[in-house]
Formats: C-alpha cells, structure tokens, sequence
C-alpha cells in the first residue's frame, strides 16, 4: 500500500511538472501596459500609446483591412483611386484645403503626410503637432473625414484621373512588364495575380464615379478600420476624442463578407523564364511556398520565431562569404524564410548572376548550400554569432525604449490590427530573447530546412536582358538541377582568421589644448599630433554615438589618369579588411558588436563616418585607427570589386533611366573627363597596388583631419580612447588642401533630347547654375526656402491643376569648391506628348516669381515646416554631427548653429522676387528631355 502511495504521488508529481512546463511553453504573450485598445461599438478598433520621441509631435493612423483584392473586375486599381480621393475633397475639408492646413502647421505633404494601398489593406499616415490642440484636434478631424466623408466630387475624380495614370506611367519599364508575365504563372489561380493595386491605365481612365464610390461605401466601414495614435499626448482626452468622431459612424448595414484570399497550392514545379531589354542583371528567383505561420500568440511560438531568425541570418552569412570569392556565379545570393503573400510563407532563394552563362551555376550553388545544410547543419560558430548578433539587436532596441520614435512604435501596432501580431512590449521580449537564446540548440535550426525544400508549391523565376536570351538556361535544365540528387556533399568549414584588429598597439598621444562652446554644450581639443577632436555629449539617445573624420584633399590631387583608381580607393580598402583579417574574417569578428566604420574620398576631401554604442565604443576606435594605419590590400576582393563593376555596366547603356542619368552628368559637368560615364574599359583600367597607394597617401597624415563626436558619451569616459586612438594617428605636421581640377558648370543655354525606352513615358530635368557671390549660411538657406516654396506652387499647378505629373521636385544650393557657384534642379516625369506643355507652365511659375514672389501662404508654410523640422533635428545626433563639423572644419563660429530657427524666418515676399531673378537665370538654362524610343 505504501510503495502504490508512493507509486501515486511520484505520478502526481510527474502531471503537475508537465503541466507547468506546458504551462511556461504555452505562456499567452501579453498586451503592452503601454498600450491603450479599445474597440466602439460600430466595430472599430482604436489603440493609443503615449510616447515622447519626438516631443510634441503624434503619429497618427486610419489602417483600412481592405485593398486591392477586394476589387470587381470593374473595379480594378480603384481601391488606390480611393485612396488618391481621400486627399481631394471631405466634408470638412473642400478640395486642397486639407493639404493647405496641415502644411501651414508645418506638416510636410508626402514626409509627413501619406498614404499606401496594397493588395490588402490601405493606411493613411499623419503626424501632426500636438503642443497645438486646434491641430491636434482637426487631426482626429481628417482622419474621420478619410473614414467616412470622402466628397468624390464628379469633377476631382477625373482631374485625379490623370495623377494616377502618370503614377502608373512612372512604375513602367522592365520590371514591370516581367512581372506582368511572372505574377500570373507564379500566383496562378489566385486573386493577386490580377489585382496589383496600381491597377491598368484603362481603368483609371475610364472606370464610372459609381464604380469608384461603391468601392469605398463597401469597404470603408468601422468594423474594417482601426484608428491608431502613438506619441505625445494626453492617452484619457484622447481616448475621449477617437469616441467623439468614431463613435457615430453607424455600423454597416448587410456588410460584405471580409473575404481572406488565398494561393492555391500546386504539384507541378512552376517555371517563368524571361528577358526585356532594358532588364539591367539576370536574376534568380526560387519560392517554396508554405502555409503562413500565424503571428506568435505564445512564448513557445515567439521562440519558434527567434529560431527561424538565427537559420536566416547564418544562411545569408554562408552565401555572403561565397559571393565574395572571384569563382562564385554571383554577385549576391540570399536564402530565407519569411512572409510571402496572402495566406502563405515562403523559403526564398535569390541570385543576382553574373551573366547569363552564370545563371545554371547560380541556380545550383544555391540548391546545393541549401542542401549542405540540410545534410549537416550548420557549425556551432555559426549560431554563436547569430545569437550574438541577435542579442545585441535586442538590447539596443531594450536601451532605447524610453528614446525610439513614435513612428517606429506604431508599425507594430498596424501589424497586431491586421496581422495579429502581438505586442508584449520590448522589456518583455528582451527579457524572451535572455530566456531563449542561450537554450537554442543547433539540432533546433538545423531542423527547420527539412521542412521548407519540397518538390511541390515550388516555383523557379529567371529575369535577364534580352542580349542574354541565347546564354539562358532553358525551364527543362532548371528543374533538372532542382531535382537532381546532390549526394553526399562537403562539409562547410568556418574558416576564420584569428587575432586582434590591430596588428599593433597604439601609442597614446595627449590633449595639448581644449576650447569650450558653452552655449552648445561642445569641447574641442587640440591633441599633440595637431589633430583636432570636437565633443558633444548628449542625452537624445541611451546608448548612440555618431563620429566623423574629414580633411582636405581627395581625387583632386590625383590627375584625369589616376580619377578612376582615386575615386575607387576607399571602396577598395574598406573590402580588403584589417590588419591580419580578410573582410570575411572582419565581420564574423564583428559579430555582435553595435559599432560601424567606413572610409570615403570626395572630390576635394576624404575622411570617415561612423557610430557605436558606449559599449562598443573602443572596438569602433580600432577600426577607426585600424582603417589609418592598417588597411589590408586584398587581391581576390579587388577582382570582386572589379566584377561587381563590370557586371553593373554590362546593360546599363539598355536602362533609359541610366543613359538619361549618365548624360545629363556628363553634360552638366561641361564634358570634364571626371564627369564622362564610367565605361567597362575604365574598369578594367583599375590597378589594385596604385589605388590601394592613393588611399594610404590619403589617410597617411591623421593630424590634419578633424574628429568629430556626438552622443551619450562623457569627456572622461572617451578622453582615454581619443588619446589612444586619434592622438596616435601619424602626422607630418603639414596641412594638405585641394586643387582645382577645373570642374565647372556648362555655359549657356542647353536643350537635350535622349530617345531611349519602349515605355510611353518621359523625365523632364531643368537646370539653372552659374557663379555665386562669397557663400553664407543665410543665402544657403534661402534658396532651399524659395526651391520648397516653389515645389509647393509646382505641385498644385502641374498635378492638382493640370493632372499631368504625380510628383515633381524642386532642390538647388551652394556649393564653395572649387568656385563659389549655385545650382537649382527641377524634375518631373509625365506622357510624352505633355512634356512642352508641363515646361511651359513650370517657366510661366518661375517668372510669375521673378515678378511678384512667392506667395505668402506659401512662404507660410515652408517657414511653418522648417521651424517645426528644427525642433526635432535639434535633438538629433547626426543633425549635430554634421553641423558642428563643417562650421568648425570650415573656421565657422559653431555657435551661430542655434540660430537656425531665426533665420528660417527671415524669407519675405520680396526677398523671394530677388533670389528668383538673382538664380534663375535663363541664359544660363539646361533642359533635358528623356522620351521613349521611335517606333
């Protein structure tokens, strides 16, 4: 009776440690206490989360579960036509008074204020300021007005009509017309392969206003829609305010059922093997399609997932290392898996070949790692740097929890809405990642690919040029190496080369001298090898630093002969490695560590640019110091480079948009041999021993750069790593400048036609240059303010007025080397046969502004978006970083960086009409027209 109690009780024991293990795997994810949901009763859905990064700002959405798939066959792209509608009329808010008040609040159109339809579901995406409650409140306004009073005015349908259609116009060109063919063999059978949200010219041309309307009357209701608000504000008035605009939305009567769409399964291997002849690389493309794997509900799913991450990231380590061999087939290889369409996953591989010889070894390289890690699995080294990798992904995100962007929070809470996704809040998914990790075990990832390579629901896609047609593997041959037995294979080996970054230790310098900028909070040091080191310490992040060399010099002290190999130089050394370490060896050293450091050459200048966490600080001061003094000259990197090159430019002459591109610099740079396209016989021209020798010329004299630090550091805490790092750079004492080479702009009126393209579509590009009077920051500035002003006044009259573009953009500036001289650009793509009329009534703008100026509203609104810019980019690192850098690199008082914000305000009317007849100068005109080939 004893040894059965005994029996018993061991049992019950037993039960209850399984039941709690289950318990603990099973655990539900919990919702975010940060996170208010709610739900009306119309069925509405509405979250709100207070966040204050960016201060007085909030990221607003109206997510809409309905997109293109959605659509009749009368209805086909108009559930994007919907979306354009949205922004052209409501009750509220008559045609473009919705733009008009939300850029006088320094909303910026198209930055700030956007929207995106997909196949299934439509977003509309507002930030808006919220230190002003008549803005805040108008904004709760629009989106109500998106949800349910939209005007559709018969009149605004058709001139939007022609808006779409050059959105349309402007997606054409190789990629599309292959993925017209693609699409239907790879998705056959399901509704995504005819409702590619863009929709078909015809439609948007002809589809009836009642077709249009019906759409938004079926689908836009509250049960479909969820509104979302993250940011700085009040989460109990706005809670409050979503119920007083949603709540009386009535709920739909008879509702649609909300049809969730799926892609058929398939036995048969599916096979599309294509060319176009503007098509720029051969690429390859092999889906094996699965059931989507539902968003993780559970701890034991959420772990499934970290899981699934660790064999993605070691699989595209293995297929990095090969490209970067000069015998790999091609330039970049990936293999992953993850989120497809509609209801299924895929384990995707991908190749860019090098040419179309290559595509059958790419496409066997490919089926053969995967299956090498089917045979074996990967190595433990390999998932301990996945896991370290993946660790201090996490903790960065956990150290800036209380400093990430409103607008970042809020992608998760889209996803929960239509996805599902959860969201417990990164204290409680770091907290998973330290759980899990450590008990992830090979045997765990290695299992994952068996289950992913199968010979049904797979489908194989091959894109190339035209001239390749007679090179490319035919369907029979590309199955035949997706079916052939590999047998036993190799194992993988993870080779490494061992060692510090640095072949040899520093000797630490001093600080001979120190300055203070009191009223920005900055130290500048003098340091005994003369170079300069300057410091701001901040608090707009946890844990970021960002840092920057620069100095005098660059390609200008190399001649026309040495131009290729000079500008190619930094790209050459950043690929050889460090030191002992081949660039293969450097990133899996790399693993883990939250810190990156890249070496660049300019025309008058070189210098680097980098960032770090505090933790990683000193590994950052290695490469910083390493990339100095130890650059490693890497034969077999240099014929990669060389490859990558060659293979960029082998169709580039069949690509409208480059031969358009390659002009238009070649033109503008007064036909300078340093502005001539680079041709396949340049790069062969390259000689690895003398590039790899300009570099080190360049970054042979440390003393002469500047440094500059902005972050979460303190003086002390980096004093000893500057000391050690910088102040023991080399230096020759002397202080190197640039030369003038003799770039300048053309002189004189210009009009170029480029006839290049099958696609019914043109690009317009306008140029206005010439010399300038000395440079200040006020003119600089200036003339940004007139070019977004101007932009502004273009959009209305060339896309809401005229319907001829979808978007047109207006930049120009001043530049100091090697003459004080300005540029201002203005580009648009339309049709064709509208080009003259759409140059004709940009020139009627800009001499309307040489005669009365810039509009006041217009004035308004810039100043309202750049005050409102300056506010945020005041609390940004890298806005500091660059400041501090040129106005000290340049002997600039960096204390006349505080007074952006008045000067922003200094634009008038009057100062528009001047800057306009100073700049736009027509005999110093350069227009240039791309139009499609003749028939």
């Amino acid at each position: 009776m004893q040894r059965t109690k005994m029996l018993f009780v061991l049992l019950l024991v037993v039960v209850q440690l399984t039941a709690q293990n289950k318990t603990v795997k099973d655990k539900v994810l919990p919702v975010s206490p940060e996170v208010k949901i709610g739900k009306l009763s119309n069925g509405l859905t509405y979250y709100i989360r207070k966040n204050q990064e960016p201060k007085n700002r909030a990221e607003l959405r109206l997510v809409v579960n309905a997109g293109s798939t959605l659509e009749s066959d009368k209805q086909v792209g108009l559930a994007h036509f919907v979306e354009h509608m949205c922004f052209n009329g409501t009750r509220h808010f008559k045609k473009q008074e919705l733009v008009d008040f939300l850029e006088k609040s320094g909303v910026n159109f198209g930055a700030d204020l956007n929207a995106y339809t997909s196949f299934d579901e439509t977003v509309y995406e507002l930030q808006v300021p919220t230190d002003s409650p008549t803005v805040y409140r108008q904004a709760l306004q629009i989106l109500e007005d998106w949800a349910h009073l939209v005007s559709f005015e018969p009149v605004e349908i058709d001139k939007e009509r022609g808006v779409i259609v050059e959105e349309w116009r402007l997606g054409r060109g190789a990629d599309a017309r292959l993925r017209d063919k693609y699409f239907p063999v790879m998705l056959k059978g399901s509704q995504y392969a005819k409702r590619l949200p863009i929709g078909t010219k015809e439609n948007i041309d002809t589809a009836h206003y009642n077709t249009l309307t019906s759409f938004y009357k079926d689908w836009y209701r509250p049960d479909l829609q969820a509104v979302i608000v993250v940011g700085d504000v009040d989460v109990a008035e706005t809670e409050r305010m979503i119920k007083e605009h949603f709540a009386k939305i009535p709920r739909a009567v008879n509702p649609k059922p909300r049809k969730k769409f799926s892609i058929p399964s398939h036995t048969e291997t599916r096979v599309s093997i294509l060319t176009d002849p503007e098509q720029p690389y051969n690429v390859v493309q092999i889906y094996y399609t699965q059931p989507e794997i539902p968003a993780a509900k559970t701890e034991s799913g959420y772990r499934a997932s970290i899981v699934r991450g660790l064999f993605n990231q070691m699989m595209s380590s293995r297929l990095d290392e090969i490209a970067q061999k000069p015998d790999a087939p091609f330039l970049f290889g990936s293999s992953s898996y993850g989120s497809f369409i509609g209801d299924k996953d895929a384990f995707s591989l991908l190749a860019v070949a090098k040419t179309g010889k290559d595509i059958a070894a790419s496409i066997e390289t490919l089926v053969t790692e995967n299956e090498r890690v089917r045979q074996y699995g990967f190595v433990q080294s390999e998932l301990d740097r996945a896991v370290k990798s993946s660790m201090s992904y996490i903790e960065n995100l956990y150290k800036e929890r209380n400093k990430t962007k409103s607008a970042e929070l809020l992608q998760e809470l889209v996803r929960n809405y239509l996805k599902q996704e959860s969201i417990p809040g990164i204290e409680y998914e770091y907290g998973l990642y330290q759980k899990f990790l450590p008990t992830i075990t090979l045997q765990e990832v290695n299992s994952l690919i068996s289950r992913w390579i199968k010979k049904t629901d797979r489908s194989i896609i091959v894109t190339a040029p035209e001239k390749e047609k007679n090179n490319l593997i035919s369907s029979t041959a590309a199955l035949d190496i997706l079916n052939k037995p590999l047998g036993s294979l190799k194992k993988y080996e993870d080779k490494m080369a061992t060692g510090p970054l640095l072949p040899v230790s520093p000797i630490p310098g001093k600080i001979t001298a120190e300055k203070q900028y009191e009223s920005i909070g900055t130290t500048e040091w003098t340091l005994s090898n003369g170079a300069h080191v300057v410091l701001k310490p901040t608090t707009f992040k946890n844990d970021d630093i960002q840092f920057s060399a620069i100095s005098w010099g660059g390609t200008s002290l190399y001649s026309d002969a040495d131009y290729m190999n000079a500008s190619n130089a930094s790209l050459i050394a950043l690929t050889g490695g460090m030191g002992n370490l081949d660039i293969q060896s450097l990133q899996k050293e790399m693993a883990g560590k939250n810190c990156t450091v890249a070496p660049s050459m300019s025309n008058y200048m070189q210098g680097m640019n980098g960032s770090s966490t505090m933790k990683d600080l000193e590994t950052a001061m290695q490469l910083l110091y390493g990339y100095f003094v130890a650059p490693r000259k890497d034969s077999s990197m240099f014929k990669v480079v060389q490859q990558q090159m060659q293979v960029q430019l082998a169709n580039k002459d069949k690509n409208p948009a480059s031969v358009f591109g390659d002009t238009v610099g070649y033109v503008m740079g007064n036909y300078h041999p340093r502005r001539k396209p680079v041709t396949l016989e340049a790069v062969k021209q390259l000689e690895l021993d003398r590039a790899f020798n300009i570099y080190k010329e360049r970054f042979s004299n440390g003393g002469q750069f500047l440094f500059t630090f902005v972050g979460n550091f303190t003086l002390d805490s980096i004093r000893p790593l500057v000391e050690k790092y910088i102040a023991s750079l080399p230096s020759t004492g002397k202080q190197d400048s640039w030369k003038d080479v003799g770039l300048r702009y053309p002189q004189g009126v210009i009009n170029k036609v480029v006839k290049k393209g099958k696609e019914s579509k043109a690009s317009v590009r306008l140029y206005f240059t010439g010399n300038s009077a000395a440079f200040n920051d006020l003119d600089e500035l200036q003339i940004g303010q007139l070019c977004k002003a101007l932009g502004i006044r273009l959009r209305e009259v060339l896309r809401e007025d005229a319907g001829g573009v979808y978007g047109v953009s207006v930049s120009g500036g001043l530049s100091r080397e090697p003459v004080n001289n300005y540029s201002i650009g203005i580009q648009f793509g339309c049709a064709p046969e509208n080009v003259d009329k759409l140059i004709g009534l940009t020139m009627d703008e800009i001499n309307h502004t040489k005669s009365n100026g810039i509009a006041p509203v217009n004035i308004e609104k810039v100043i309202a978006e750049q005050t409102r810019g300056l506010e945020t980019e005041f609390k940004e690192n890298s806005y500091w970083r660059y400041k501090l850098e040129q106005h000290i690199f340049r002997k600039q008082n960096p204390e006349k960086i505080l007074e952006a914000p008045q000067l922003v305000k200094k634009i008038t009317v009057e100062r528009t009409k001047e800057l306009a007849n100073q700049y736009f100068n027509e005999a110093n005109m350069a227009k240039f027209v791309l139009l499609p080939e003749d028939k």
